[in-house]
């Protein structure tokens, strides 16, 4: 959910070290949500971040070709979130004909996080911001991106977008996105503005 300060940061590929959003600091349970093309070392390196600088909550990551089990450090796990139960999802105070279905466990973390990887190419040909499309991954029966990102970003403590050989990093999905638009040189795309309402 979006704050009133919300903090985004950069850096290069090579020497990323993850610091994850506050709201995962003292949280019981987590969750990394990774897309189809995260990058090992960039999956490495958020998983040091959450194990480094906040270690006693139970970190869960989606699963993954990349993921290794030398990554996952005490108290982290790999999940398998298509076999688990699916709950509905709306914003609050909204009335959709189809509702949002998501695994339960987004509503059970205290915090959610998004891991994304592409480049700068395949930036400008996403049909969705990278940290927004890997909401609509997840969910089932409504998967219109602007009702996916209202019922699932409040959430969603933050995202990383890997681009190129920079990482921007944030606890706000839109600004991350937005972000990496900047860093390729593209304008953003229109979804960022109607999101960003």
């Amino acid at each position: 959910m979006r704050g009133s300060a919300s903090i985004t940061r950069t850096g290069a590929a090579a020497s990323f070290a993850y610091t994850p959003p506050m709201r995962i600091y003292g949280g019981v349970r987590s969750l990394l949500t990774l897309s189809e093309t995260v990058h090992p070392s960039i999956l490495a390196a958020v998983l040091r971040g959450f194990w480094r600088f906040s270690p006693h909550t139970r970190a869960l990551v989606t699963t993954h070709p990349s993921l290794e089990p030398w990554m996952l450090g005490a108290n982290m796990a790999e999940v398998d979130l298509d076999p688990l139960p699916m709950r509905p999802y709306t914003p609050e105070g909204a009335v959709t004909a189809r509702p949002v279905m998501a695994s339960h466990l987004f509503a059970d973390c205290d915090g959610c996080v998004t891991l994304t990887s592409t480049t700068s190419a395949d930036l400008a040909d996403l049909p969705l911001p990278p940290s927004v499309g890997v909401l609509t991954t997840y969910c089932k029966l409504n998967t219109d991106p602007k009702a996916v990102y209202a019922a699932l970003s409040p959430y969603f403590a933050g995202a990383v977008v890997h681009l190129d050989d920079r990482v921007v990093w944030g606890d706000d999905l839109v600004d991350v996105d937005a972000m990496a638009y900047r860093m390729a040189g593209l304008p953003p795309h229109p979804l960022l503005a109607e999101l960003r309402g």
